[in-house]
């Protein structure tokens, strides 16, 4: 039987404007009632936070990551619903077009994505000034935080995934009828979507909104070629969880009690570059395993 097109299952059910609207609305406000333990937890902690909007202090802490991160688990249900209710279509539409969830897929596009991670922090590691990196290992705080890395951050990256890849890109190429206009459109505005971060405060537009958007087009790219969101939701995972547990900043998003702290963080265009070198790389070695770019 002829496998279905990712993209083209966005056709399948209701399609019209106003339901992805409402979707997209039941969707936002999900994730508020998400974020409300988060919001008590820091009135508890520190209450002029909410008027300064420095929360870091509060989110560093192992329980303030936890709820963090709920307000996402709370969204990723909540798009399962808004397919199922409003558009009338089926979860796994959003997600893959194979029969079911390939498994392999995931933790295989994880795994390689954590190697050629861990590669590249090793390089910058060996080859740049570290003499302000501190060791800061803490035993009993890190492997808190690694099992709430592990059990929680798989939901914030495919609440992401979902919505960006699966149900944006969708309508995006219902909109557009072009693939390539979907993977850009929802690739920047990926990008655009984390322009609120530290990272583009204290290191400028033109140097961290680069990357976030070439992760952007990259996880895009694999998604409608492999036909699928397995791969894009391993890397995302992966990047995500060993972001949190090897190295932190003053200028990270997240505040946690990783391995490394640089008290002192710089940027450069080779972040960017060195993306984008790991983002081919692994094309190359999936595409090796499941030839998912088809020769003209």
């Amino acid at each position: 039987m002829t496998q279905m097109n990712f993209l083209k299952q966005a056709y399948s059910g209701k399609n019209q404007w106003y339901w992805y609207v409402l979707s997209l609305l039941v969707i936002f406000i999900a994730t508020q009632i998400g974020s409300l333990p988060l919001v008590g937890y820091i009135f508890l902690k520190d209450p002029s936070a909410l008027t300064t909007g420095n929360i870091n202090n509060v989110t560093s802490t192992n329980l303030g990551l936890a709820l963090m991160l709920l307000s996402f688990a709370v969204g990723f249900f909540a798009i399962f619903l808004c397919v199922k209710y409003i558009h009338g279509k089926r979860a796994l539409d959003i997600v893959t077009a194979r029969p079911k969830i390939d498994w392999g897929r995931f933790f295989f596009g994880a795994g390689i994505w954590a190697i050629l991670s861990i590669l590249t922090f090793a390089l910058t590691f060996l080859t740049g000034d570290n003499s302000d990196i501190v060791f800061q290992f803490e035993p009993s705080k890190f492997f808190a935080m690694l099992v709430i890395a592990l059990l929680m951050f798989p939901f914030q990256t495919s609440f992401e995934e979902l919505v960006f890849r699966g149900y944006l890109m969708q309508w995006a190429y219902i909109l557009f009828k072009n693939k390539w206009t979907a993977i850009i459109l929802t690739g920047v505005i990926f990008g655009l979507m984390h322009s609120a971060n530290p990272e583009v405060e204290d290191f400028g537009m033109l140097l961290a909104m680069p990357q976030y958007i070439l992760m952007g087009l990259l996880l895009g790219y694999i998604a409608v070629q492999d036909n699928g969101l397995e791969l894009s939701l391993g890397i995302h995972a992966a990047n995500n969880i060993l972001s949190a547990i090897t190295f932190t900043s003053p200028s990270s998003t997240l505040q946690t009690h990783a391995l490394f702290m640089d008290p002192t963080p710089s940027a450069s265009g080779w972040d960017t570059l060195f993306i984008l070198g790991s983002g081919l790389l692994f094309i190359w070695i999936t595409n090796r395993k499941y030839r998912f770019i088809q020769r003209p």
